[in-house]
């Protein structure tokens, strides 16, 4: 595993520096909706180069090579213990803390008060929930989703203004940003030791939001508008006290400010641009497979051993100071299990053949996830000659 991500180290912070250095140029120039959905790029490449898509082969011949890699990987485990462990105690950590969030955001949610909203049109949508404890309006459950709202939101915010928070926390459902969530902390979980990935899944949650705004105000009146700015303003203060992985915050102080700034603005979403970025990473995808294609073909060539048995000398042969070799073929499983072993050549005739098939059979290769048929060797029987300080010169026939 261990070596699957330090692989897939490389790409991933390649794009992630590429998303986040041009990340203002791309929301001034092609705006919120463009720039959030180019990090939809991300997992894209990880499966281009996990999966890889060969154009000229076929789907069982790409997940070989998969499997291939996979298994590479699981060979290394045994030299970077080290780094495994250490890696599991952080990856351990992480989820510590996402499953702590989400049991307080449970416990929140179980001493909440279920509300109607003056909307006819919005009340039958998603379940509302008044809690003294949700600091700003949000969107919650991947299987049941609700929306915290604040014990004075109706205090707070006027009937425009609760119509255009709730439609930016359905907006936020109906695009799926939840379920983008869960993959993004997947992410952030297995590639916690990469300081890119903090960078960048903080700014996806920013762009994210600024996604949301644009799409909720999307031809939206003037009126709504600074009505939707004053609602930002009035949500501005609060800070989260925990982190909550799952959910979409409405308000957040540090970002506040840019996000009142992109209402000034009005732009769609880019297709052009999202398709040819989409063609760039799928190109990039099938360049980075070349090493692992590679690394298959070797390994396929040249099975590397794991566990060789040593023939027991015939007793009668070691008696009669009889010695010799033996020239066999056998088949390496894909599990690296030796079998099909057969006698090619024997000098003398017969002596050594039945020893030798039996250590043969007890061979263990490391695993390829192929088969390799007709693998050659030679088993030389020689007796232990003395020790002595005369030169000694090899003759061949």
């Amino acid at each position: 595993m261990i070596s699957l991500l330090l692989e897939l180290l490389l790409p991933l912070s390649l794009v992630l520096l590429l998303l986040l250095v041009s990340r203002p140029y791309v929301l001034r120039w092609l705006g919120a909706r463009t720039l959030y959905a180019l990090w939809s790029l991300v997992p894209l490449l990880l499966m281009c180069f996990v999966l890889p898509l060969q154009l000229s082969s076929s789907a069982s011949a790409a997940m070989q090579v998969y499997q291939v890699s996979l298994l590479q990987a699981e060979q290394h485990v045994s030299r970077d213990s080290v780094l495994l462990w250490f890696w599991l105690a952080g990856l351990c950590f992480f989820a510590a803390l996402l499953l702590r969030s989400q049991l307080l955001l449970n416990k929140a949610k179980a001493a909440a008060k279920r509300v109607k909203l003056q909307s006819a049109s919005l009340c039958s949508i998603l379940p509302c929930l008044l809690s003294d404890k949700a600091q700003g309006p949000y969107i919650s459950g991947l299987v049941r989703p609700e929306i915290m709202l604040p014990v004075d939101f109706f205090q707070r915010f006027s009937p425009t203004q609760q119509q255009l928070i709730i439609q930016h926390e359905l907006t936020h459902w109906r695009r799926g940003d939840l379920l983008c969530n869960l993959l993004a902390l997947l992410l952030l979980m297995l590639f916690w030791f990469n300081p890119l990935c903090w960078l960048a899944y903080s700014a996806y949650r920013q762009d994210q939001e600024l996604a949301c705004d644009a799409l909720v105000l999307a031809g939206a009146a003037t009126a709504d508008k600074i009505a939707y700015g004053k609602a930002l303003l009035s949500n501005s203060e609060p800070t989260p006290t925990s982190w909550q992985g799952l959910t979409t915050h409405y308000g957040d102080r540090k970002q506040m400010k840019q996000r009142l700034l992109q209402l000034q603005t009005e732009q769609g979403f880019s297709k052009t641009t999202f398709i040819a970025a989409v063609a760039l990473v799928l190109v990039a995808g099938l360049w980075l497979q070349q090493p692992v294609q590679a690394a298959a073909s070797k390994v396929k060539q040249e099975p590397a051993p794991v566990t060789r048995v040593e023939p027991k000398y015939p007793i009668q042969a070691a008696e009669q100071k009889i010695e010799g070799y033996v020239q066999a073929k056998f088949d390496v499983s894909a599990q690296g299990k030796v079998s099909n072993v057969r006698i090619v050549r024997s000098v003398p005739t017969a002596i050594f053949d039945k020893v030798s098939i039996a250590a043969l059979e007890q061979w263990q290769y490391a695993a390829t996830g192929q088969d390799h048929k007709d693998m050659l060797v030679q088993l030389d029987f020689e007796m232990d000659q003395p020790e002595t300080k005369m030169e000694k010169v090899a003759v061949k026939h």
